[in-house]
């Protein structure tokens, strides 16, 4: 989780194509982490990074 907030924390702004798809694609891989309230907010701020 670490890993994708400080991701997270580097993205915003950024709006190369490879930082898009990487944003569009975390939240795919965050769904086995269902039940992770941290997991939730990373999904939910790349969504809003990714827009």
């Amino acid at each position: 989780m670490a890993t994708w907030r400080d991701f997270l924390d580097c993205a915003d702004g950024i709006r190369s194509l490879n930082v898009q798809a990487a944003l569009q694609d975390m939240p795919v891989r965050l769904r086995c982490y269902s039940g992770v309230p941290e997991a939730q907010e990373l999904r939910e701020q790349a969504g809003r990074l990714a827009a």
